[in-house]
């Protein structure tokens, strides 16, 4: 059996293992995308069709297709591309390889490393440089422990460490951040005035909105990245193992119970309460579908 591990399912195990068998080992997948996930994919595709060379209008519609039928999101999007395009109209698109895909194998238990790359580039030095592109609810002021906190991003040593695998020197990440606003639509305002005002205050203030900046990977980072990949396919192993010999399938998968993590996965409607899913019960808004929708059958690197 090949498990594929990504970004994604590996973040999900070492926040809640009940939460990865949920969505990578019993593939239960929730009908409706969760609204930040869909705004991230949308800022995401917008930056894309920027580097692109498409207008400011044509980013936008890009971006749009992704959080269709949400109108506070929509205008949302609109003040924050029509604001980033201001704040960087000076700066040429940075030209990078999109999308691209990745495969590699990792231990010796049927594991393989799967992906896709936001972007890769070359700064002035000529030198191989990952470009990611984060939308986030903290501050992105110098000073703050945000930064901090991406030199260990386990997304960004993952493809650090794909690249390498294929034979590509990366060294180094450009960090492309925007602050998600914390303005919301005034009462009985419209959300064309909303995005209007979104947008004129990124243009007065694009420091607090808009940040890029360039990380130097650490070895000892990648190292301990490697080293934790490596234990945490060690653990879904044996807790398959344990699952088979178990009337309730699930239990030997651990259920965090952390507020801030609970408050936000998609199965706590069910979950929280004790209730269990599974093949024959699949909970009201779910159903069974891809481990990894987020893959596309083959990897170009």
């Amino acid at each position: 059996m090949i498990t594929i591990i990504t970004a994604t399912s590996l973040s999900k195990f070492l926040a809640c293992q009940r939460a990865y068998y949920y969505r990578h080992e019993l593939r239960l997948n929730a009908i409706e995308t969760a609204e930040a996930l869909s705004f991230g994919r949308a800022f995401h595709a917008a930056m894309e069709s920027r580097n692109k060379g498409m207008t400011c209008e044509q980013a936008l519609a890009e971006g749009m297709i992704h959080i269709a039928g949400n109108e506070q999101a929509a205008a949302t999007l609109s003040g924050l591309v029509y604001g980033y395009f201001a704040r960087y109209k000076d700066d040429p698109p940075i030209e990078t390889r999109s999308e691209i895909q990745f495969s590699h194998k990792i231990g010796k238990n049927g594991f393989r490393a799967a992906g896709v790359i936001d972007g890769l580039a070359q700064n002035s030095a000529g030198e191989f440089v990952l470009l990611e592109y984060k939308t986030t609810s903290q501050s992105v002021d110098p000073s703050s422990d945000y930064w901090a906190r991406l030199r260990s991003n386990l997304q960004v040593n993952m493809y650090v460490d794909a690249c390498l695998a294929h034979g590509i020197e990366v060294s180094k990440v450009i960090y492309d951040v925007t602050k998600k606003p914390s303005i919301r639509p005034r009462q009985e305002e419209t959300l064309e005035a909303y995005a209007l005002r979104l947008r004129e205050d990124c243009e007065k203030r694009p420091e607090f909105y808009f940040a890029r900046r360039e990380v130097t990977i650490l070895h000892d980072d990648l190292h301990a990245f490697r080293t934790m990949r490596k234990e945490a396919c060690y653990q879904i192993v044996s807790l398959r193992h344990r699952s088979r010999r178990t009337g309730r399938v699930c239990s030997p998968w651990l259920c965090c119970g952390q507020q801030q993590t609970c408050n936000f996965c998609e199965y706590n409607s069910f979950c929280l309460y004790g209730a269990e899913a599974s093949t024959q019960n699949i909970p009201s808004g779910f159903y069974l579908g891809e481990r990894n929708p987020e893959l596309k059958q083959n990897s170009n690197i």
